[in-house]
């Protein structure tokens, strides 16, 4: 197998490369950027609008960046963003994808393979892209339950939008020359349209979380952010969108008040139904061992794991996490050697001797103090080992090494 040979890439996006954080899809193709694949990432259409302006007011769009509506990012990846200047999606589905068809054509390499990677399955009109772009292979990477989205817009009832995300997806998951999924539940749901899938679980940036772990082990809180040394130990941290539909604000309120001599710190967006709450609205805010911080970059997000002495995901059980959900974040945590505990989801079963799994709010409060507890040089040592071979780098390599297999056998 020739393992330099490099591919084309055309990513359908459902996430914005200047997404706050850095999601799975910019991990992966910023590490296929950085090994010579030639990487056009298309971001999901944007609408001129509130979002659009809002861009531009935040300096992501230069003069250039808008009227060829691209931008060459530094590890070399192309990124493109359309703009939905109609609200008929018919239409510019077919403009978008004209587009993507002409840059491929003229910014990518006509002599190599051309994949077609596709996360967007909610992207109205998917058949006209995948009609439309050439492609030698078409991927769909699977990395979350979408049709247990608790979505609603202004087009479509709630109901009607799982129906299309529904179709889309049993279209794109016939279509698939392979597909790869993050969570064991998404084998399930998807292997009845395709047998060619393939359990490529969430990874950590290893080398950017472990880079803190001796401030972890010295617990030298004089060089920690400003913010979060100013917080009293022992602290247990989170971070990460605080939505309704993952993270259980029961579940929290209820370790907070049993853990009285625990500081909790959370980091990461408010992202509730009610678009005017804010964090004081919540009952947990009135507990005064829970500390909202706010979103804070990724850039520097690992200055903050430095300083916790435990990590927990406490994430409530639906069809979304149970079945899709791995959150990157639970290797992140490792890398650092911290202590993690988890609610009861099946993506850490094959982990469940170095974290806590909780089954219930009383075990996951226990489990708090027993993470705090578990600081000894082994078990950090563990952690971290494990952390180490569940990297980003070694997620694309294995993806790398089915499509090269995949192609070969074409």
């Amino acid at each position: 197998m020739n393992t330099k040979e490099k591919y084309n890439i055309i990513c359908l996006s459902n996430q914005l490369w200047d997404f706050p954080n850095w999601t799975n899809k910019r991990h992966v193709m910023t590490r296929l950027a950085q090994q010579g694949h030639n990487v056009l990432f298309v971001d999901p259409p944007i609408n001129v609008g509130n979002v659009f302006f809002t861009q531009i007011k935040r300096g992501l769009w230069s003069i250039s960046r808008v009227i060829k509506q691209y931008l060459i990012t530094s590890e070399g990846a192309i990124v493109y963003t359309p703009l939905n200047v109609l609200p008929i999606t018919s239409i510019t589905s077919k403009l978008h994808a004209r587009r993507i068809k002409s840059l491929a054509k003229t910014k990518l390499d006509p002599n190599i393979k051309t994949v077609l990677w596709a996360y967007h399955v909610q992207i109205p009109h998917i058949k006209t892209y995948i009609d439309t772009i050439n492609h030698d292979l078409l991927v769909y990477d699977c990395v979350d339950n979408y049709t247990a989205f608790p979505e609603n817009d202004a087009f479509y009832s709630a109901a009607a939008n799982k129906h299309l995300t529904q179709k889309q997806e049993e279209y794109l998951s016939k279509k698939a020359d392979l597909i790869f999924v993050s969570a064991p539940g998404l084998i399930k749901k998807l292997d009845r349209y395709n047998k060619n899938i393939f359990f490529t679980p969430n990874v950590g940036a290893f080398t950017k979380f472990n880079a803190v772990s001796n401030v972890f082990k010295s617990k030298n809180d004089a060089i920690l952010p400003d913010d979060l040394k100013s917080i009293p130990r022992p602290r247990v941290g989170f971070t990460g969108a605080l939505d309704g539909y993952k993270f259980d604000y029961d579940l929290m309120l209820y370790v907070a008040k049993n853990n009285p001599n625990v500081n909790f710190v959370l980091i990461g967006p408010m992202a509730l139904k009610d678009t005017d709450a804010d964090f004081s609205s919540l009952e947990i805010a009135k507990c005064k061992n829970v500390h909202y911080l706010g979103s804070r970059n990724y850039s520097s997000i690992q200055d903050y794991f430095a300083g916790f002495d435990a990590f927990m995901i406490p994430y409530v059980l639906n069809d979304y996490t149970v079945i899709g959900c791995f959150p990157v974040k639970f290797h992140d945590a490792l890398a650092v050697g911290l202590p993690v505990v988890v609610t009861d989801m099946p993506a850490y079963y094959p982990f469940k001797d170095i974290c806590f799994i909780s089954k219930s709010n009383p075990e996951f409060s226990a489990n708090i103090q027993n993470a705090l507890q578990s600081q000894t040089v082994d078990s950090i040592e563990k952690r971290i080992q494990v952390a180490s071979k569940n990297t980003w780098e070694n997620k694309v390599s294995t993806m790398l090494d089915l499509i090269r297999k995949f192609l070969g056998n074409k």
